[in-house]
């Protein structure tokens, strides 16, 4: 009998323990809040519903007209309210094209095998010349998209901008690579936009042998206006990866500009480093050859060329995607080099090999298990990504966890978007401000 009780009592005292243990983890996690996620759907809106009723028959002109009075007022993408979910807004694509023989479709950069936009094609309003194609979005979400125009007789296929949508990335003229921007989050500040009364730093345009490839790069190096080689202060410096996305997309000179000129960051140096579609693949995620060549052959030859601080805290390295992966190695194994990581839509989830043996993707958080199983780093961290990304959106908050168990300096973000710049040009000033500070 006594030893029946004395087994109860071992398994009560076990079963406590568990609880107590499993009570804690939950209270650890409850701790990092994040935020609940809405998905997009397709439906059709209230005023698209009224067009397609009347022109069962024939469309009143009246009707179309002030379709596009309102266009002309607001802008496109149409954004309606819905007066039972204040949560989501009706979206609707619209396009106006009378050629015959053509389909019409959007893309949205970064979205990667999102099935909720469904066929993306756009649907033809009967007896006009208006294609058009509704979804309810949250309420908050921001991205870049823009048309295609199939000709099924010859068989062209040609971009468009939303030529009713004046946001756009870049905010400058109409390139091949521009988009158009949706963003329900118009009462933040943009940083792109350059103030005309800010002065401009200049660019200095390098090659650069890259041994890990056996081919060279381009290497831009933004100084800031009054940049003095021969100043007794050093300057802070980032270094970025990707150099097109953060020069064309999220508009780093343009931001640094204005930052500096209302004093929101001391003057500084950004060096971006230039990669190519398929080399970047190579050399970004978890390459240790190409880490021991950036830190022992390209820091120095960009100390050795400018004006840059030896001190780790005025170092920062970032990046985004791959950019933002290689932005956290290369720090997690340099701290004494680079004090700050800024990492957006970092791709955490990477293994050593990015795929099985079937050639499929699988998520390991290699990096992430670094950080958890060794001692903490001298490092302060930004980090940011998108509620609607797959895999980054899992491992970046995995790794937020981690960061706040070891105890780490950091900060994150997340955003109502994919795997894109509209976001990440509108959070980088963030995260640059909270590092530099």
């Amino acid at each position: 009998m006594k030893l029946n009780l004395m087994k109860t009592y071992h398994y009560v005292i076990i079963l406590t323990i568990t609880l107590f243990s499993c009570n804690q983890n939950k209270q650890l996690r409850d701790k990092t809040l994040f935020e609940e996620i809405y998905r997009p759907y397709a439906t059709i809106s209230p005023t698209i519903k009224r067009l397609i009723r009347i022109s069962e028959n024939q469309l009143d002109q009246n009707e179309i007209n002030k379709l596009w009075k309102n266009i002309k007022d607001k802008g496109t993408p149409l954004i309606e309210n819905d007066s039972l979910d204040s949560d989501f807004k009706y979206l609707t694509f619209i396009h106006q094209d009378s050629a015959e023989n053509i389909e019409v479709s959007f893309e949205i950069f970064g979205i990667y095998e999102e099935y909720r936009f469904e066929d993306m094609k756009l649907r033809r309003l009967k007896n006009t010349d208006i294609y058009y194609r509704t979804y309810k979005v949250p309420n908050d979400i921001c991205f870049s998209y823009r048309f295609n125009i199939y000709d099924t007789l010859s068989g062209n296929n040609s971009k468009h901008l939303d030529k009713y949508n004046t946001n756009r990335i870049p905010h400058r003229d109409e390139y091949s690579y521009s988009y158009s921007v949706i963003d329900l989050r118009k009462n933040e500040f943009d940083w792109n936009i350059r103030n005309v009364k800010a002065k401009k730093g200049r660019i200095d345009t390098i090659k650069y042998h890259v041994k890990t490839l056996n081919t060279y790069r381009n290497i831009y190096v933004y100084l800031p206006p009054d940049y003095d080689s021969n100043n007794e202060t050093s300057y802070p410096v980032i270094y970025l990866f990707d150099a097109f996305i953060y020069l064309n997309r999220v508009e780093v000179p343009v931001i640094l500009d204005n930052l500096i000129h209302e004093q929101e960051i001391k003057p500084m140096i950004a060096v971006f480093f230039g990669t190519h579609r398929k080399t970047r693949e190579v050399i970004l995620p978890l390459n240790f050859d190409f880490k021991d060549e950036f830190v022992n052959d390209f820091i120095p030859f960009i100390k050795g060329a400018y004006n840059v601080s030896q001190n780790p805290t005025d170092n920062i390295i970032g990046g985004m995607s791959y950019g933002g992966l290689a932005a956290g190695f290369i720090g997690f194994y340099h701290p004494d080099l680079f004090g700050k990581v800024l990492s957006q839509s970092g791709s955490f989830w990477r293994g050593l090999e990015l795929s099985d043996s079937k050639g499929d993707w699988v998520r390991e958080d290699w990096l992430i298990n670094q950080y958890l199983i060794n001692d903490k780093k001298p490092l302060k961290l930004y980090l940011d990504w998108g509620l609607q990304e797959n895999f980054c959106l899992g491992s970046n908050r995995k790794m937020v966890r981690v960061l706040k168990t070891k105890n780490y300096y950091f900060k994150f973000a997340e955003f109502n978007g994919w795997h894109d710049w509209s976001n990440c040009r509108k959070t980088f000033p963030n995260g640059l401000v909270y590092l530099m500070n």
